[in-house]
């Protein structure tokens, strides 16, 4: 890897270890050697500690006293509570707008829902960013920068949730049109009810299924 040409140098760092951690070169449970960053990003350890403490933040790291940092081990626990806050966001969100999609809005998740059908294990991490548009629609129409942040905090709990080492990648993409495309038919009848019914069961179904399999 070459070195950072950097705009934001915090950020940039960050986002390198990120994707270390979604690309499992920094596996869960793994210690992060700050020096051996600093080597291989060409920065100081100051940078790379400010990324750390951004990242522990976001829930991928985790800091252990007289130990240091490592990548957080990611339970069905953590991906529960991640689902349950955007689900009763998007949910409180339809029921303030009474669920009047405009055709506009409408289109805006057909056209995330296409990219979802395309997608392969080579671009695998676009997943998330696609879900985030699919999604954004629901969360933006109500207008409210405060429940769109309480939303965007757990961006990064959606990342971990689909890169966690138990999930078996093809499965996930394979579910992503389906599931989707049964979400943007009922947004379409503008029912709040069977809206918010179907947000629910959109993300409480894939913790009952993630359960399931770790039982088998």
């Amino acid at each position: 890897m070459g070195k950072l040409a950097f705009k934001t140098l915090r950020e940039n760092v960050s986002e390198e270890i990120r994707l270390k951690i979604l690309n499992q070169e920094l596996t869960p449970g793994m210690r992060i050697i700050e020096q051996d960053l600093s080597d291989e990003l060409g920065v100081s350890r100051g940078p790379i500690r400010e990324a750390l403490r951004q990242l522990e933040q976001e829930g991928m790291v985790e800091y252990t006293r007289n130990v240091g940092c490592s990548v957080r081990e990611i339970t069905i626990q953590d991906i529960y509570e991640t689902y349950l806050l955007r689900s009763n966001y998007e949910m409180i969100a339809v029921r303030l707008y009474e669920a009047q999609f405009t055709d506009e809005e409408i289109a805006r998740m057909e056209e995330a829902l296409e990219l979802m059908k395309n997608l392969t294990i080579e671009n695998y991490s676009k997943l998330v960013s696609y879900g985030c548009m699919f999604h954004g629609v629901i969360i933006e129409k109500a207008g409210l920068a405060r429940l769109k942040k309480a939303w965007q905090d757990q961006e990064y709990g959606e990342i971990i949730s689909c890169n966690a080492g138990f999930v078996d990648k093809q499965t996930v993409l394979e579910r992503q049109y389906p599931i989707h495309r049964e979400l943007v038919d009922i947004c379409k009848t503008r029912d709040v009810e069977a809206i918010c019914n179907a947000i629910s069961d959109h993300y409480m179904l894939t913790i009952k299924r993630l359960k399931s399999e770790e039982q088998e």
